[in-house]
């Protein structure tokens, strides 16, 4: 009998053993999804991925590829991992070859399926419609944050403002800014949103602020929502935009506040480098990068152009109304229709409402004044 008793001991440890070893696996598999789509990258590519993010021109990068005399069959999921990157459409298409899409595999077409005799109807009961749910509010905090940008950049520690993300594509191009390439604005009916066609652009360019650091630009994590974060200029026949400082603070309900003060057509303290300016001709185009004004004329007329950010709050909801809607739509003569706004940013953020996160306004982490945007519960 006690050897029985000691047998069935050792199943049942070697049962729960190997279902935990299961789900530990499981987890790890799990959290590593991003880790194995860069590790699937073939290695040739890998090696541009690094020239680039050390900031070497497409032209070098172009040659190399050349000399290596290598072409890669690459996925889509692996051409939109590379553009997050910040990898140019012209060196994807040189690792490809230099000719085309790649070619997609149709999906098999379904097999018939044979008719179902046909059933005797049962009698009609009528039944009250249910109530629709309404979904919950998206988590929107750090721990939330940081997994879903970290494939795509580097979260580094900024004096003054803890941990912030500096997008690869900052790294490996020195022009690049935000609300700069890769979208384009619309209006809402809750004013000019941007965009993005960046993966991460949806959390990025509608939350938190921007700002600089060691040359590059960074995102310092905000938990507010707007359909862009900018302050708006204008000149002549030009328009310019610029993402707003940390400085930049949200009280819900109630707007921006800047130095202590509502803060409506002010400047933010934004300069001139900081704005980004094209003609009202191309106000409209998908891809705004190549109609950006070159610096030295900026420089010009920017002193004679002024702020008016159009910001105010309807019902709760933070709206930017920027330069205005018939105003932009009478000098780009452009008819404009108001997209729905499919965020709802009345909702409440749903993190921590002790800590917001590990951020509080009794001083936040290391006793230290908190910038973030923060919610009120």
């Amino acid at each position: 009998i006690q050897f029985m008793k000691t047998k069935i001991q050792m199943l049942v440890q070697t049962s729960f053993s190997t279902l935990a070893a299961g789900l530990v696996a499981f987890l790890l598999l799990s959290g590593a999804a991003n880790v194995a789509r860069a590790q699937a990258i073939p290695p040739g590519v890998q090696d541009v991925i690094k020239l680039s993010q050390a900031g070497i021109s497409d032209e070098v990068i172009l040659t190399q590829i050349k000399n290596t005399g290598a072409t890669y069959n690459l996925t889509a999921d692996q051409i939109i991992y590379l553009k997050n990157l910040g990898i140019s459409q012209t060196v994807i298409k040189a690792l490809m070859g230099g000719g085309g899409t790649p070619v997609m595999v149709a999906p098999a077409a379904p097999a018939p399926m044979m008719p179902a005799p046909p059933a005797t109807p049962a009698p009609v009961v009528p039944v009250p419609t249910p109530a629709v749910p309404v979904p919950a509010a998206p988590v929107v905090n750090l721990n939330t944050i940081q997994p879903q940008l970290a494939p795509y950049g580097n979260w580094i520690q900024v004096p003054g403002y803890g941990s912030c993300w500096q997008p690869a594509v900052a790294i490996s191009d020195p022009a690049w800014r935000p609300y700069f390439d890769q979208g384009h604005w619309i209006y809402t009916d809750a004013g000019w949103s941007w965009q993005s066609d960046y993966s991460w652009g949806g959390i990025v360019f509608h939350y938190g602020r921007w700002c600089r650091f060691n040359g590059g630009w960074v995102w310092m994590p905000g938990y507010d929502w707007a359909p862009a974060w900018v302050c708006w200029r204008e000149a002549d026949d030009y328009c310019g935009w610029a993402p707003l400082p940390p400085a930049a603070t949200y009280k819900v309900g109630v707007g921006l506040f800047f130095n202590g003060q509502l803060a409506l057509n002010v400047d933010f303290g934004l300069g001139v480098d900081d704005f980004t300016f094209v003609a009202y001709a191309h106000f409209w185009d998908s891809n705004l990068r190549p109609f950006f004004l070159p610096h030295n004329r900026v420089v010009v007329f920017f002193p004679g152009s002024h702020v008016l950010n159009g910001y105010r709050v309807d019902n709760g909801r933070f709206v930017v109304e920027g330069l205005g809607r018939d105003h932009i739509a009478a000098v780009t003569h452009h008819d404009i229709r108001i997209e729905p706004d499919l965020h709802d940013s009345r909702a409440p953020w749903s993190g921590n409402p002790d800590n917001r996160g590990g951020y509080d306004n009794r001083g936040g982490r290391g006793n230290q004044r908190d910038q973030r945007d923060q919610r009120s519960f």
